[in-house]
């Protein structure tokens, strides 16, 4: 197996490989961007490159459309009711789209946002009743109303969590751990995590990772943080200690490694999904390859995504 070729200041450690499978991929040029797990254990993952969501289930080996919209669909994260919602934009460029998704796959606009540029990822916050997003080209986390449509708010403003002048996004994946949100800004090559207060308001951004090319991430159950890193086409973990181990490469499916979370379904309990873009944005070696999504086994859970309610 050939180890993967570090980026730029990216530090991510020795290389040590895990099992790993391809369950779908989708044919070059396109670009799959996010990935959550359903109530009954299926990976769904946003398709940016075709306007639509896609549903693999472990239990078959089957991949569908689940969903289709007008606008690219961004990230996505479902709350305690089984209800998804899904972040829309055209990648720079404004508006920016909240959608609500049922469990039969009917879409409703929900939100709509005429300033917001790279609606990104996004998480449900732990009153349950608002999402926070990312807007990746700003220094600035949205928080949508849940309840009333068209609400939302600035959650988050701050000059840290923005691109700077990087052409990679700042504020990209977003995850809750313990009331605190968790944010990977990938054009600092940072992971910062901001306390949220007994109001729901943010506290204040506090660094906990440098020199990591941070897409999005998912937290296992021991605390470590597995980080994907796109452009540098590797699956990270980090561990509480703070050791680095680079833990798949291209080789294992990597290249242009979007996002990843912990499957659910019996016998997904240590299996990490990682959707991939095939080097859309970042080609491997000067070629694009298939999207993908990837399983590995990490050999632990997931740390629950909904926090204290």
């Amino acid at each position: 197996m050939t180890e993967p070729v570090s980026y730029s200041i990216h530090e991510g450690g020795d290389f040590s490989p895990v099992p790993f499978r391809v369950v779908a991929s989708w044919p070059a040029l396109a670009f799959v961007e996010n990935v959550a797990l359903g109530p009954d254990g299926s990976v769904f993952v946003t398709v940016y490159s075709s306007n639509r969501i896609g549903r693999y289930d472990p239990s078959t080996g089957a991949i569908s459309v689940f969903a289709e919209f007008p606008t690219p669909p961004m990230g996505l994260a479902f709350d305690e009711s089984g209800t998804l919602w899904v972040t829309s934009c055209t990648m720079r460029t404004a508006p920016g789209y909240i959608w609500k998704v049922g469990v039969e796959g009917k879409i409703q606009q929900w939100a709509y946002l005429p300033d917001a540029t790279f609606m990104n990822g996004c998480t449900v916050h732990p009153n349950g009743r608002n999402l926070l997003v990312c807007e990746s080209r700003s220094n600035r986390v949205l928080s949508i109303d849940l309840q009333q449509s068209g609400e939302w708010s600035v959650w988050l403003e701050n000059e840290s969590i923005g691109p700077g002048e990087s052409s990679f996004p700042g504020a990209n994946g977003i995850k809750i751990r313990d009331r605190e949100a968790w944010l990977t800004v990938s054009g600092r090559y940072l992971i910062v995590r901001v306390p949220i207060l007994a109001n729901g308001s943010a506290g204040e951004v506090r660094p906990v990772w440098e020199k990591v090319l941070g897409d999005d991430f998912a937290f296992g159950a021991s605390g470590s943080l597995y980080v994907t890193t796109h452009p540098a086409q590797t699956l990270v973990r980090i561990d509480p200690s703070g050791k680095r181990t680079t833990i798949a490469g291209p080789d294992q499916g990597m290249v242009g490694a979007t996002a990843c979370a912990f499957g659910t379904a019996p016998g997904d309990e240590h299996a990490l999904y990682v959707s991939t873009g095939g080097g859309f944005v970042a080609p491997h070696e000067g070629a694009v390859q298939d999207a993908k999504l990837v399983r590995l086994e990490v050999g632990e859970a997931g740390y629950p995504l909904l926090g204290e309610r």
